[in-house]
């Protein structure tokens, strides 16, 4: 009886003691499966992600821009009102000028007269604006700054000593375009500072109000207007192109986009109109924007 029991034990075979090769391959299988599913997801969800901070970068950048230029715009030409109670207002140059498809400020000096001519090299035929003012004096409800974010200066008011600054498009760190202001600091030098990446193109136009009457005759390019127009001007139209940072994957056949900055009508220009280069896929907008010259009156008034 006992041999038998003993025997039967030592006969018996072992249990299951771990997976099988098969139940393992298995396992692995819908480990990686699970991996793939969720890396998949998540690189959706970045991809997502990112277009959406781009996509709001580029607005935030257009509307943060335009807003500067506009407010910059509405300064042009301005002298402190409480200061003209004592003297007569100042023989003054006017206090607006732009260059077409330019970006060599360096080489121009406003308060010396020097505002130069159309080099034909701006960052895919930006404009340049020029813009010349007088401060606010102290304790003055009206704040009136540069680019830099500076109170500007007061006096004395003579052309030598206005406050100018001057907007053009460049390229920046790694070759990415920027919208740039020079100006000058306290000590007289000039200085050049960014205010925006990413603005890729800048065009100008001026409404002038030929007859006095109050009202726009026509619309000129910079190029177009006679030093004496640029006392008439009354309105100017700026448009700006703004590109994101995410470079999309483009397909093979798809055309070059192209944006328009003004509308294309009667009178077009071929600098109105960008186009992508091929397999080159960005978020693009554009923005526009029409501003009403504040001090027409005073810089009229100082022929």
């Amino acid at each position: 009886m006992c041999r038998r029991y003993s025997l039967s034990r030592r006969l018996r075979l072992p249990g299951q003691g771990g997976l099988t090769l098969v139940e393992l391959m298995i396992a692995l299988a819908v480990g990686l499966l699970v991996v793939l599913v969720a890396g998949t997801l998540l690189q959706q969800a970045r991809s997502a992600y990112q277009e959406m901070d781009d996509a709001a970068r580029v607005e935030e950048t257009g509307r943060l821009v335009l807003d500067h230029l506009q407010l910059a715009l509405r300064q042009a030409s301005h002298l402190p009102v409480e200061m003209l109670t004592e003297h007569p207002a100042p023989l003054l140059v006017p206090g607006l000028r732009g260059l077409d498809d330019s970006r060599q400020a360096e080489s121009l000096d406003p308060a010396r007269g020097v505002f130069g001519s159309s080099t034909g090299d701006g960052v895919n035929h930006s404009d340049l604006l020029m813009l010349g003012f007088f401060g606010a004096p102290r304790g003055s409800r009206a704040q009136v700054g540069n680019c830099s974010g500076a109170d500007a200066a007061t006096g004395p008011q003579e052309e030598a000593a206005r406050n100018w600054v001057i907007y053009f498009v460049a390229p920046g760190t790694g070759d990415e375009p920027e919208l740039r202001c020079r100006y000058q600091g306290k000590n007289g030098n000039w200085t050049s500072d960014a205010i925006a990446r990413g603005v890729e193109a800048m065009q100008l136009r001026y409404a002038i109000d030929s007859d006095g009457d109050g009202r726009p005759d026509r619309w000129l390019d910079a190029s177009a207007m006679p030093a004496a127009a640029w006392r008439d001007v009354v309105l100017v139209r700026v448009a700006l192109l703004v590109r994101g940072l995410q470079r999309r994957p483009a397909s093979h056949d798809a055309a070059p986009r192209s944006h328009d900055l003004f509308l294309q009508g009667r009178r077009s220009e071929a600098t109105w109109r960008f186009t992508e280069q091929e397999q080159e896929q960005r978020r693009r907008a554009v923005f526009q924007g029409t501003v009403m010259l504040r001090n027409l009156a005073a810089a009229r008034e100082s022929r």
